[in-house]
């Protein structure tokens, strides 16, 4: 080959990339949406997110709200997936990243939440992920999916049981407070309430007794009225006490609590 046509060659050879990366740049949103779209149904994520993140980055440049929405959608499922990749891997930091991205862009996505509110918990945020297992259940609560709420409010309730059984009554105290300022539940007003009388000992044991009675209705499970009675007895309110113990029906706390009005009533 002679130095004139080898010099040829290498000058088309520049022109053919120079066009590959000037037709790379001027990708539309759409092509970018639909090429980033193709990954996810081949779900490979990791390389379908970035691709649409460039879409709805170049579809808000250029005021395409049809792209931006459907990049949004897309780009929460395509985080959400990721997120739980990242998470299986032990990669919480970088999965915690994903499911905020994912929330950001489509706020009404509950898988999101949910991937938060587990990766919240494996950092040890117990209050943090309290609060987001509640939301997530709001989410799907109002997205249809009674059973996915159903699991995500047992969760955030079961952190504080959690806390309560290994005795860390202050952190229950606190996770309790925040469960019961997004959702009422009997069974977590009762562990603040015990949780109470196992520390301080004070008024906002009964508050909470009250509370976990109240939140039962018609069927108030008979620990509540043990929990209100502890309270009083450890006040030194033996008359309140045995007016708690009284009202103890069932088999499985009524010994106790005839055995409590006896020794109660004769001091």
């Amino acid at each position: 080959m002679n130095l004139k046509m080898r010099k040829s060659i290498i000058l088309l050879f520049a022109l053919f990339i120079g066009a590959s990366t000037f037709a790379q740049d001027e990708k539309t949103a759409a092509g970018l949406y639909n090429e980033g779209l193709a990954f996810l149904k081949a779900k490979d994520y990791a390389a379908g997110l970035p691709i649409l993140e460039a879409a709805l980055e170049k579809a808000t440049t250029d005021e395409n709200e049809k792209i931006v929405g459907l990049a949004k959608k897309n780009g929460a499922i395509a985080a959400s997936n990721l997120g739980n990749a990242m998470k299986k891997a032990g990669s919480i930091d970088e999965a915690l990243v994903l499911y905020s991205k994912g929330i950001e862009w489509r706020p009404e996505y509950a898988a999101n939440y949910r991937g938060f509110a587990s990766v919240t918990n494996e950092k040890g945020d117990k209050i943090g992920a309290v609060k987001a297992y509640i939301v997530a259940g709001d989410k799907y609560t109002a997205s249809e999916k009674a059973k996915y709420a159903s699991s995500m409010y047992k969760k955030a309730k079961n952190i504080v049981a959690l806390l309560y059984k290994e005795k860390d009554y202050p952190k229950t105290i606190e996770a309790g407070k925040a469960h019961l300022e997004l959702k009422d539940n009997a069974d977590v007003a009762y562990y603040v309430s015990r949780s109470n009388t196992e520390t301080i000992a004070n008024e906002e044991a009964i508050t909470y007794a009250d509370k976990a009675i109240t939140i039962s209705g018609d069927t108030v499970d008979d620990k509540y009225y043990v929990a209100k009675a502890k309270a009083y007895e450890k006040m030194g309110k033996n008359a309140d006490a045995v007016e708690a113990y009284k009202l103890v029906t069932g088999e499985k706390y009524k010994a106790t609590a005839e055995g409590k009005i006896k020794l109660l009533g004769s001091k």
